[in-house]
């Protein structure tokens, strides 16, 4: 068997995932060795976010590496103190719960270092869930979708092989929840960083989900916000422009119809707001392009 080329960290997330941790820690260095990564190429990092089980316990027993947080600090944080610990610029993140099949884990290891960032874009009923979990999730990449200016199939996987050099250049915002699984998908894609989705299998957790979607979308939808702000504020505004653009065309119509004085007022009114929006978007734009002529070409 060969020796693979890479050296790698492994990046395991847990809260409260005792029940589970062992297990994915086994199958993941199982799988590792199978691949040709003898034991001085990779190492396994769990980091136990303030869990009162015994999910540390577990991975120590495992062979993982644990890093504890004092108190539970939220999905994304414990992602970024397992990169930050990681030795090697190679990093594998993997859930603690068993949902990413360590199997899969190869699919990934075959793009790099090809690509910055290799995504396992979760497949089948389970990551689609009912009918209204469809719809909702498929609007939801749709939005990423725009933010990114390609389609996106899985925008936050927790199984994903990434350069730990490309996260430190590639994140201009960061956040300690689930969401930061979807701003390394948008931020590698708007910094023109090379990514690819490779489809996984997703199967069911063990134990209770920690997902709250009150908290969770919100902050997604904040996450996915500032990112456009922050690479592409004039698509943005151009989109919000679009409001009272198409506000002051049906007064416009009205009145053309109807010679209702109110509705010419009216639209009057919807496209001096229009133009003042896309106004700012430009001078937000221009500020944007300023900023990065100040910097290197090459610091992306």
């Amino acid at each position: 068997m060969t020796e693979h080329s890479l050296k790698l960290s492994v990046v395991i997330p847990a809260f409260n995932e005792a029940g589970a941790v062992a297990g994915v820690v086994g199958a993941v260095a199982k799988v590792l060795a199978a691949e040709g990564f003898a034991a001085e190429r990779f190492e396994v990092i769990v980091v136990d976010d303030g869990s009162s089980d015994g999910t540390a316990a577990a991975a120590e027993g495992a062979g993982a590496r644990v890093l504890r947080h004092p108190t539970n600090m939220g999905y994304g944080k414990s992602l970024l103190t397992g990169f930050a610990a990681a030795k090697n610029d190679w990093i594998l993140m993997i859930d603690a719960d068993g949902t990413y099949p360590a199997s899969d884990i190869p699919k990934l290891l075959a793009h790099a270092p090809g690509f910055d960032m290799v995504v396992g874009a979760r497949q089948g009923t389970l990551f689609w869930g009912n009918p209204w979990e469809t719809v909702r999730r498929r609007i939801y990449l749709m939005m990423a979708g725009f933010v990114a200016g390609q389609r996106i199939p899985d925008a936050n996987s927790g199984l994903r092989l990434l350069r730990k050099s490309a996260v430190e250049r590639s994140m201009p915002i960061l956040c300690y929840g689930y969401s930061l699984s979807t701003t390394m998908t948008l931020s590698f894609l708007q910094a023109g960083r090379f990514v690819k989705f490779v489809p996984v299998s997703y199967e069911v957790r063990t134990g209770k989900s920690k997902v709250r979607l009150l908290r969770d979308v919100p902050r997604t939808l904040q996450i996915m916000t500032q990112v456009i702000l922050h690479y592409n504020p004039l698509k943005f505004v151009v989109f919000l422009c679009l409001l009272p653009a198409l506000f002051a065309a049906a007064c416009a119509a009205r009145f053309a119809l109807t010679g209702d004085v109110k509705a010419f007022y009216w639209a009057g009114g919807a496209a001096t707001a229009a133009v003042a929006c896309f106004l700012l978007g430009c001078l937000m734009d221009s500020i944007r392009l300023g900023r990065r002529r100040e910097g290197s070409p090459f610091d992306a």
